[in-house]
């Protein structure tokens, strides 16, 4: 070969190496870039879905003008069930200090790093209550009979030391205490005896459905999202914490008392690139990495409270 055919070639060979190398290269791109984005949709889903459904059903059962450590004092020793809780759902400081409302824009806000919520759940699915119309006195008690699926069991404590045994009605609007239930196994219908710790205005009856309460916080630790919920038969002492989410580096909500909104930020990160901080982020966030290694996202997503 001669030196003009060899330098030919060679020319040649590295038009061809710049352009598989360009296609790889572009290649890889578009895979960390669609990989970022499934990565950050399955953080999203993963994380609305677990905490959407406790949002929704905040303050169900509980008055909304009344004090929440007040609605759960009945107990034997006078102590309230909730100590220190003003609202179905508040935000808490990174230290789990109620963040206090302030005046933004002609609004009641309240921001913070972590949230506890006190919801209900259908622990039960085919128990229903059927009531009898009757007001309640404070401390009076009233046994109503349900309906359950045959074959069955239905049983609960009557420890009102214990959030367990308190339970409510979408109907009824209050929480109620089970001091008896006769279910027996293999019917289908049985009663319950409740006691009702503070007066009903507006009479109860027809059928309705069994909620228990349950509390939850979520929060952000060591670069991942938890939440803190209460099981069926566990007090409000002994929470489990259990991780949803990794590679969240912060969370921050912010309740509007006015328009009666709870908005939330979570900062994720990616595998791209660092590129700074997202302009979504809020600017009165706690956390504010200004160097950082990977790209960062925002997941950001808002509820409207309708038992708030």
């Amino acid at each position: 070969m001669t030196l003009a055919e060899i330098l030919l070639s060679m020319g040649i060979s590295a038009f061809m190496m710049y352009a598989i190398l360009a296609l790889l290269s572009n290649t890889l791109l578009h895979k960390r870039f669609y990989d970022d984005t499934f990565n950050e949709l399955q953080k999203k889903i993963r994380i609305l879905t677990t905490i959407e459904s406790r949002i929704a059903n905040a303050g169900l059962g509980v008055p909304s003008d009344e004090n929440v450590e007040d609605t759960f004092r009945f107990t034997p020793s006078g102590a309230s069930m909730l100590p220190g809780w003003m609202d179905a759902l508040e935000i808490l400081t990174i230290h789990n200090i109620r963040a206090d409302f302030q005046d933004v824009d002609e609004e009641q806000v309240a921001r913070g790093e972590r949230v506890r919520v006190l919801s209900t759940h259908d622990d039960n699915p085919g128990v229903r209550f059927i009531a009898a119309s009757a007001d309640w006195g404070p401390g009076e008690t009233r046994t109503v009979n349900i309906r359950k699926p045959q074959d069955q069991n239905f049983s609960y404590p009557s420890d009102t030391n214990e959030l367990s045994s308190w339970i409510t009605a979408p109907s009824l609007g209050r929480p109620v205490i089970v001091k008896n239930v006769t279910a027996p196994y293999a019917s289908n219908s049985g009663s319950v005896e409740l006691l009702n710790p503070l007066p009903v205005s507006n009479d109860w009856n027809g059928i309705d459905m069994l909620h228990f309460f349950r509390i939850s916080y979520f929060l952000v630790e060591d670069e991942t999202f938890y939440i803190m919920d209460s099981a069926r038969r566990d007090t409000p002492s002994s929470l489990q914490k259990e991780p949803v989410v990794d590679g969240v580096l912060s969370a921050c909500f912010e309740l509007n008392k006015t328009t009666k909104t709870l908005k939330c930020w979570f900062l994720i990160r990616s595998s791209s690139p660092s590129s700074g901080i997202p302009r979504e982020w809020p600017a009165w966030a706690i956390t504010q990495p200004n160097d950082f290694p990977y790209r960062l996202k925002v997941i950001s997503h808002s509820w409207r409270l309708a038992n708030i």
